[in-house]
């Protein structure tokens, strides 16, 4: 393969009515459990691709794809077909075929057992069946891939995302919009007469049920986005091996994730609301610190000086370890999706990752967080600017607070519609990336393409330790 052929995208779709496939949707021998197949799960017999000879290493004739030894790889163990360790061979699932586009030659460069193939950053005969290069990546080959398969893929990324945040963003955009109305009869009120206002009147300018409903509708919105991550979790890790999976394919994936998706949101909402509320209290003790110091000098302006900068430092001290442990957890979610686990193992097994490789996620994080901001400036600003010439120019009409929800409604939508699954595909690519480096994933990943095996996400599961 040439230079040019290592940044080219080959990503596509298996032709539809190729022989051996079916849909998730037939239901001919499909796994239960949406599509996934656990290890040792009885399926059907094994099939071999055509022209690809024998399959496995107990076929008469089978030779390993690299090297002249007759053994696999130290550290494989017993290869497994379709991706299921430790398992018995498997036939192909319906509706996976073999990466299309694979050229001849296109499998793993000889080399002896036990070593990495001769490829790395700068080197182009990697294989690329889908939208990266199956090697460790860079940063260009991180955000190159994570726009790829957005781009490659409309229909499922950002149709996806478009449905499940039309549904989960209702209930905010109504609250929204009756809070939005209560505040402008609000301020109407303190403007036309300011010693109308009771002082004894609660503060909020809204009804209790309103600001619940409020509260609510942005926890359904975390939880929807936190469902579409998971979704799109499963979409990126196939779009790796050159499989566009539509909708239907991507719901059957993660379905029965959704308690583990939920749950880990759940538990990372929890850490963040224990965290603002040490950073609450630290913020208070330091302020009250640096005013007592203040007053000891006896200046009123060292006492606000003072108050401010221990605050300051209070914060900080509780953001510091703060990021530390989000960074260290932030591969979670791939891994609840892709690996199977509960939500309190993903983290476990995200904090192992993610070992000695903090502050390379900490740059990605940051550059990924950099660009959805941008995004979501440029798609605010004009609905912002609209809504500020209705809110001056029709601010008594009863349909100004309908439309300016309807506003916020689709740009809500827009907005995670575009940046999620750009989001998604930075958090997988980079989980799949450290797999690569640090447990030879690009390997097994190599083997699968250069047989011409069907593949589903269960490639994806961690090998059995010893």
């Amino acid at each position: 393969m040439s230079q040019g052929d290592d940044h080219r995208d080959t990503f596509g779709e298996h032709p539809e009515g190729a022989e051996g496939q079916r849909s998730p949707e037939s239901g001919d021998s499909a796994p239960k459990g949406g599509g996934w197949t656990v290890p040792g799960q009885d399926t059907a017999p094994p099939v071999t691709a055509p022209g690809s000879g024998p399959q496995g290493p107990d076929q008469p004739g089978y030779a390993y794809p690299s090297g002249p030894s007759q053994g696999p790889p130290p550290g494989y163990g017993v290869p497994h077909r379709y991706g299921v360790p430790g398992g018995p061979p498997q036939g192909p699932p319906p509706g996976y075929g073999p990466p299309p586009g694979l050229p001849p030659g296109h499998g793993a460069s000889s080399g002896a057992h036990g070593q990495r193939p001769p490829y790395g950053h700068g080197r182009p005969n990697a294989p690329k069946p889908g939208v990266v290069a199956l090697r460790p990546m860079s940063l260009g080959d991180v955000f190159n891939g994570a726009f790829s398969y957005v781009r490659n893929n409309p229909k499922t990324t950002v149709g996806l995302s478009m449905v499940v945040m039309a549904i989960a963003s209702i209930l905010s955009v109504v609250a929204s919009t009756l809070f939005l109305d209560d505040y402008t009869t609000f301020m109407d009120e303190i403007m036309a007469d300011p010693t109308a206002v009771d002082p004894d009147a609660p503060l909020f300018p809204s009804s209790p049920l309103t600001m619940a409903l409020m509260y609510l509708g942005e926890l359904i919105v975390y939880v929807g986005g936190a469902v579409l991550l998971g979704l799109l979790a499963a979409v990126v890790g196939m779009a790796v091996l050159g499989h566009k999976l539509t909708p239907g394919q991507a719901w059957a994936a993660a379905r029965d994730r959704f308690g583990a998706i939920i749950g880990l949101a759940m538990a990372k909402l929890g850490i963040l609301v224990v965290v603002l509320i040490v950073a609450f209290l630290a913020v208070l003790i330091g302020v009250f610190v640096g005013v007592m110091i203040g007053v000891g000098a006896g200046s009123d302006i060292a006492a606000g000086l003072f108050g401010l900068l221990f605050a300051l430092l209070a914060a900080l001290v509780v953001a510091a370890p703060a990021m530390w442990i989000w960074i260290r957890l932030y591969y979670a979610m791939p891994i609840v999706v892709l690996e199977r686990m509960g939500p309190f193992r993903a983290m476990a097994r995200s904090w192992r990752l993610s070992k000695g490789s903090w502050w390379r996620t900490l740059g990605y994080w940051l550059l990924a967080a950099l660009i959805v901001a941008l995004v979501q400036m440029v798609l605010s600003a004009p609905a912002g600017l609209l809504g500020m010439v209705l809110g001056f120019t029709a601010a008594d009409a009863a349909w100004t607070a309908i439309l300016i929800g309807a506003l916020t409604y689709v740009l809500t939508v827009l907005l995670f519609a575009v940046t999620q699954p750009f989001v998604a595909g930075v958090n997988t690519l980079l989980y799949i990336d450290l797999r690569m480096r640090r447990e030879g994933l690009d390997l097994r990943l190599h083997q699968a393409t250069q047989r011409g095996e069907s593949v589903r996400p269960e490639i994806y599961l961690p090998e059995p330790r010893a």
